[in-house]
């Protein structure tokens, strides 16, 4: 139960060919690598869908470009540019937070001390892959991505153990999009989203008739699959200037799994089936991009997710014996993440972009918990396009994320932790290093420039 552009050429069977052998090709490493990610947006989001957008701090992308990406935020943005186009992507996101704990007690009164943890987000690795046809006014295109993800790992023997020791979510999306273009000015999109998603949480455990000095474990996990929607539409408000708005349903997940408990030797004293309903949240992309002079492009984003949709996350044993639920109080509030960007055409081969954000955290000071020790953040990135030939171009992009510092107070005062005790304690030095490399190709030719950009 997880918790937790071009003339279209060739005969059709070598299209058919190009088609099957580019989408094994961004197949493979999401398949590969798709399992380790953590979260870097707000809540256990993932952002890192593009290298392309990274490098802008993910302004502007949800009004297409170059990136083929687009189509996440936005099924209506995924192109027109004739016949066949491929994007893989792949992004290493290294955060940090430290917990110093001031204070923790069990919930029999036993002082824990003020062990702390001095790095309790992994680092991670993320693939995202698409592919886009398009032919007059209609283009199609699948994107497999990792929308969500998470890693939070402490030892067991730290002052907030009874609050989560190791947290793990991993989740992949395939969505399926169609777009037609209206007129000149219009353009429509809509698909449908698949998602699964995995999950472990694990946390210290007191033993009921033992000694205070004796602690177990209890640990859940499963998973599950659900499906959504996506809609949208891209404005060409003028030649150079499109605004793209795009909307990604919330998609239910009824999640199955078990609960384990152990006992301090690693000995399992009981496992049971459990549930558990995990609503992801709906999300609102609007974008514009506005190329200003030949080399001068400006973009901007703002972006609404509804997390306050997750107020509790409520885990039920299927047992025999019928038991209480164990709840995790979350009470988030939504989230809200704003970027401007500009890009600079220095040659015809070489763009330059660079981009600034500020992320508004679901997460409130009330309820954080270590199992996800958000907060507000400020993005700085930069990056490049390299067009390696007419078909061939590599992206490249860094980004680093400023994490504010935040309390942790919990205790029984919420009876969702009346077996928890109390943890008083300070989320600090938070950051994210982020780096990622994209490839997108366009299988057949490219129209011959009229216009060259000289220095």
């Amino acid at each position: 139960m997880p918790l937790g552009n071009a003339t279209l050429g060739g005969i059709m069977s070598k299209r058919h060919a190009i088609a099957c052998t580019g989408t094994a090709a961004l197949m493979m490493p999401a398949l590969l690598l798709g399992g380790a990610s953590t979260a870097s947006a707000g809540g256990f989001g993932l952002r890192e869908q593009s290298a392309y957008y990274q490098g802008t701090s993910f302004a502007g992308n949800a009004a297409g470009g170059a990136g083929l990406a687009s189509m996440y935020w936005n099924p209506a943005a995924m192109g027109f540019a004739p016949g066949l186009s491929v994007e893989g992507n792949v992004t290493y996101i290294a955060p940090h937070a430290s917990i110093d704990v001031i204070g923790a007690r069990s919930a029999l009164g036993t002082n824990l001390g003020n062990v702390g943890v001095g790095d309790i987000v992994d680092n991670g690795t993320l693939p995202t892959s698409y592919i886009s046809y398009a032919w007059d006014r209609w283009a199609v295109g699948l994107a497999v991505t990792s929308p969500y993800g998470l890693i939070t790992d402490a030892p067991c023997n730290w002052s907030g153990r009874y609050y989560g020791c190791y947290s793990r979510i991993f989740d992949m999306n395939a969505t399926t999009s169609v777009a037609y273009r209206v007129n000149d000015w219009l353009t429509l999109g809509g698909g449908v989203v698949i998602n699964y998603i995995d999950a472990k949480l694990n946390q210290a455990q007191i033993l009921t008739g033992a000694p205070s000095y004796l602690q177990g474990s209890a640990e859940v996990n499963g998973d599950d699959f659900g499906v959504g929607f996506t809609l949208g539409a891209l404005f060409t408000l003028r030649p150079g200037t499109t605004l793209g708005i795009g909307y990604r349903s919330a998609v239910d997940q009824n999640l199955s799994g078990s609960v384990t408990s152990s006992l301090p030797i690693g000995t399992i004293a009981g496992q049971a089936p459990a549930t558990a309903g995990l609503n992801l949240p709906d999300q609102i992309t609007a974008s514009l991009r506005s190329q200003l002079d030949p080399r001068w492009t400006v973009l901007g984003t703002v972006e609404w997710t509804n997390w306050s949709n997750l107020q509790q996350l409520v885990i039920q044993p299927n047992s025999a014996v019928p038991s209480a639920p164990s709840i995790l109080s979350l009470h988030w509030q939504d989230g809200w993440f704003f970027s401007g960007g500009l890009e600079y055409q220095w040659d015809p081969k070489l763009t330059l972009r660079a981009g600034l954000a500020y992320e508004i955290s679901p997460v409130t000071d009330e309820y954080r918990t270590p199992r996800l020790p958000d907060s507000n953040r400020l993005w700085l990135s930069g990056g490049l396009t390299y067009a390696w030939t007419d078909n061939l171009s590599i992206d490249l992009a860094y980004t680093h994320i400023f994490g504010d510092s935040g309390p942790i107070n919990l205790s029984p005062l919420d009876t969702a932790n009346l077996t928890r005790g109390v943890l008083v304690a300070e989320v600090n030095n938070a950051y994210v290093d982020i780096v990622s490399v994209g490839v997108r190709y366009r299988f057949d030719s490219v129209p011959v420039k009229t216009a060259l950009i000289t220095k």
